[in-house]
Parts: structure tokens; C-alpha cells; sequence
């Protein structure tokens, strides 16, 4: 087992048994999602746009735009709308609310739509008495279709909810929400400690919170409601996770929320603030835009690259000689999912043994010159870019480990089996910080899952930069 201690970060060694390597006991499957039920806030934000959609094209049709012009002005008012906020799903609906988010939206939006579809319309009146005409049309309209939500919410039955927590604050909620079916939500159970009776609860105890992830796969439900359960937020976080790539609906009552309900990140029920948690990033449209980001980045790298894979390419024939040019070994992606990974050749080692349970060899005589320059600037990891194209991987994500120390990890470090949500990257949050090599696991592990938990193209396209600028021997502590 000599080869097995040195396998792990010298300042993070699990003294845990692992299996033989290559050998992966549990895999993280993709859950299957949910399938959820038409409860009375089911396509609710669709309605609300379609509403004011038709409130725009009347106006513009009215004011003398062509049908073209209208619905071109109206999808783009909209898009605003959207972008503002405007559409989100809520379970209180609100003119007033909406009013601040309306002036905002109408004054930044209408003035040029009406400038470029309404050429006798003056600057004056383009800024000033438009954003009003749409606003004094607008207000009615919503109006009349949020009492037309809440009858419909009335009379249809709500999300199906669980309550996680069992305390007087889960059992007031329950209360709630079961009493006033307007809010759109049905609880349909608390999970808690199962100490207390049933006699005088609401909605029946389903369980204790050890027993979450079963109860939830029972009960399928549409949206979970945590509220104070008796339990470390630890044991909780990959459940939340579970549910969210489930496309489960995720409400959070924050901590010390009779202070302060935070400015527009929280709804009121009876007084008690919940919190909607944003919804798994790395699913559809948003999953489509990462996967065409990384086939076109993928192609663009292999394309400007050449020369440079095929200096590499030689350099490391010369050296290796024909141990062959690229490495192959395999590592566990999305899902827990095995593939073949592809790097330039540093070292051949001794057994295959060796290459499974092996920790970092940046250390060892046996790497020569070229596999030292390479490893040193990350040429070694462009033959990644083919993983890249063939869906393996992406060009941002968490790294890929070997399956001998995916099992040892996830053993130990808790939310290590939560980064194999998304597919393993390049680059990534945590190495452009410097977590590469012997360095912490549980850090990396922290840094990965924030990488995924706040996704988007704009952290993606800083990662690729800074990746390219610390390649080229810019500051690594550059932002």
C-alpha cells in the first residue's frame, strides 16, 4: 500500500478503507425529474406575459405601426419585462408590487420602441407620454388577469409541497398555506422529529429528516418548504441539489427573517418570509448555450492550436520515444460517468497500477524536460479539447479525477459527490485560484460546487481568460 499513501494530498489523507482501484462502489446517477402536476400556479408567468403582449401590440396597432412593428415592439417590451423580473413566478401577485419594476422597465424600453416604429412620434413625447400610455394600459390589464390567477388558484389544487421541519413555525406555515389555497401550494406532509402525534398537525408527519431523500422519491412532490428542520445544513445541501436538478421548487424561510425580508429576494406568508431558491442553472436552454459555447470554443482552440499540438506532438516523440505521443486514462465525469481522457505523454509509468493510484508526479526524475515544460504551462491538457468536442467534457467544470480517488473523496469530503452535477471541464473556479496539484480537496470541492451553484456564461468566459492569461505568464491574481 505504499503506492496508496502517497496517492493522497499529504495535508488531507483519509484514513478510510478504499476499494481496489479502478473500482467505483457508487455511482451519482442523473436524477429523474420530477413529474410535476398542473397545479394551480402551473404556466402562470405564460399567462401574465401573453396578457401584456396583447395589451402592446393594441397600443402599437392603435398609435399606427404595422403588424410587424407591433409584435416586434411588443416581444421586445416584453423580453425587458422579463429580464426585470416582471414574469417570475411568485405566490403573491401584486399591481403595486409590480409598479416600481414597471416605471423602471417602461421608461428604459418604450421611448425607443416608439422612436423606431412611430416616426411622427416626437423625442418628448416618446419619452414622456409613451412609458405613461403603456403604464395607464398595462395596470388594468394585470390587474384583471392576477384576479383571474386567483380564482383559478382557488379553485384548482395547489403545488404539491413538503415542509421540511417540525416546529411551531413549519406547523404555522402549514396552517397557511392549507387554509388559503390563493397562494397556489398544498402541503401535503412535515418531515421532522418523529416524537410528536399526528393528533393536532395540520398535514400528517411523513417521517424524520434522515429519511428526506426516501420520503421525497414516495411523494414526488412539486416545490419543499424548509423551515427551521432539526438537522446540520451539511446533511440537508445535497438533497437540495437532488431536487433541483429534479426541477423541484425549492423554498428557504432565512435565518432571523423578522429583521428583514431582503429587497425583492423574498415573498410573505402570514408574516413568515420565504425565499425562492434559484433554480438548477446547468438545465435546457442553459445546458444548450454551455454545450454550442464549448463544441465552438472546442473547434476554435483545435483550429489556432495546430502548430502548437503539433510542436508539442513532436517534442514529445523525440522524448518518450515510442511510448506514444498522447496519454490515455481514465477518469469519471458527469453523472459518474467513466471516459477516456487525453493528454501529451510526461511520463510512461511503471504499471498500471502506478497510473490509477498515483497522486502527482511533478516530483519525479522520470519526467523528463518536455513533459516538465508541458505540464508547467498546461500544453499537456490540450488534447482535452477533443474530450471537449466528443461530449466528454467541457471546456469549464470541475476536474476529473481517477475513479480510485473519486470513491476515497467522496467518502470523506462531503459535497464531493455534488461536483459530477455538471460535466468535468479544462479549467475551472478552482484551478484559476491556484487549486491544482497537491493541494486541498475540501477546497476544491467548495470552490467547484460555487462554480456550479452560480453558472453563467459571463463566469465562464472570465475562467477561459484568466486560463489563457496565466498561460501566458500573466498575474495569476488577476480579475
Amino acid at each position: 500500500m505504499s503506492n496508496d499513501v502517497a496517492a493522497v494530498p499529504k495535508r488531507e489523507r483519509p484514513g478510510v478503507r478504499v476499494p481496489a482501484a479502478g473500482i467505483v462502489t457508487r455511482r451519482t446517477s442523473a436524477p429523474e425529474p420530477i413529474r410535476r402536476t398542473r397545479g394551480a400556479g402551473t404556466g402562470e408567468p405564460w399567462r401574465l406575459a401573453g396578457a401584456d403582449v396583447a395589451v402592446f401590440v393594441a397600443l402599437w396597432l392603435a398609435a399606427g405601426a404595422t403588424w410587424p412593428a407591433a409584435l416586434a415592439c411588443a416581444a421586445f417590451t416584453a423580453a425587458a419585462l422579463a429580464g426585470i423580473g416582471l414574469y417570475r413566478p411568485r405566490l403573491h401577485l401584486s399591481v403595486l408590487d409590480d409598479l416600481p419594476r414597471m416605471l423602471l422597465g417602461f421608461g428604459a424600453v418604450t421611448p425607443v420602441a416608439a422612436w423606431f416604429t412611430l416616426p411622427t412620434t416626437t423625442f418628448e413625447a416618446a419619452v414622456v407620454v409613451w412609458p405613461l400610455v403603456v403604464l395607464a394600459a398595462t395596470v388594468p390589464a394585470r390587474t384583471l388577469v392576477y384576479v383571474m390567477l386567483y380564482q383559478r388558484r382557488r379553485l384548482l389544487p395547489g403545488d404539491r409541497a413538503l415542509i421540511v421541519g417540525s416546529g411551531d413555525l413549519a406547523l404555522r406555515l402549514a396552517e397557511v398555506l392549507r387554509a388559503d389555497p390563493a397562494y397556489g401550494i398544498r402541503p401535503i406532509g412535515l418531515v421532522g422529529p418523529p416524537a410528536l402525534t399526528g393528533e393536532s398537525l395540520p398535514v400528517p408527519l411523513l417521517g424524520p429528516v434522515d429519511e428526506l431523500a426516501g420520503i421525497t422519491a414516495l411523494h414526488r412532490p412539486d416545490c419543499v418548504i424548509v423551515a427551521f428542520p432539526n438537522a446540520p445544513d451539511t446533511d440537508l445541501i445535497g438533497v437540495i441539489r437532488q431536487w433541483r436538478r429534479c426541477g423541484v421548487t425549492v423554498y428557504v424561510v432565512p435565518r432571523l427573517f423578522e429583521l428583514a425580508v431582503p429587497s425583492g429576494g423574498a415573498e410573505l406568508v402570514q408574516g413568515i418570509a420565504l425565499e425562492r431558491m434559484r433554480p438548477d442553472r446547468m438545465r435546457g436552454l442553459y445546458a444548450a448555450a454551455k454545450r454550442a459555447i464549448d463544441v465552438t470554443g472546442a473547434a476554435i482552440g483545435l483550429a489556432l492550436a495546430g502548430p502548437v499540438l503539433l510542436a508539442c506532438a513532436i517534442a514529445v516523440r523525440l522524448e518518450s520515444g515510442r511510448a506514444g505521443v498522447l496519454f490515455r486514462q481514465q477518469r469519471i465525469g458527469r453523472d459518474g460517468k467513466p471516459f477516456t481522457i487525453l493528454k501529451f505523454r510526461s511520463l510512461t509509468p511503471a504499471t498500471d497500477r502506478e497510473s490509477q493510484v498515483r497522486w502527482n508526479i511533478n516530483t519525479d526524475d522520470r519526467v523528463g524536460p518536455v513533459g516538465r515544460l508541458l505540464r508547467s504551462t498546461s500544453l499537456d491538457e490540450l488534447p482535452q479539447l477533443i474530450n471537449v468536442l466528443r461530449g466528454d467534457m467541457s471546456l469549464v467544470g470541475p476536474r476529473p479525477e481517477r475513479p480510485y480517488f473519486v470513491e476515497q473523496f467522496a467518502r470523506t469530503y462531503g459535497g464531493y459527490a455534488d461536483r459530477h452535477r455538471v460535466a468535468a471541464g479544462i479549467t475551472g473556479w478552482a484551478q484559476i485560484h491556484g487549486l491544482r496539484g497537491d493541494t486541498s480537496i475540501a477546497d476544491r470541492v467548495r470552490y467547484d460546487n460555487y462554480y456550479i451553484e452560480n453558472w453563467s456564461v459571463a463566469l465562464d468566459v472570465k475562467i477561459m481568460v484568466r486560463t489563457v492569461g496565466a498561460m501566458l505568464g500573466l498575474s495569476r491574481r488577476w480579475r
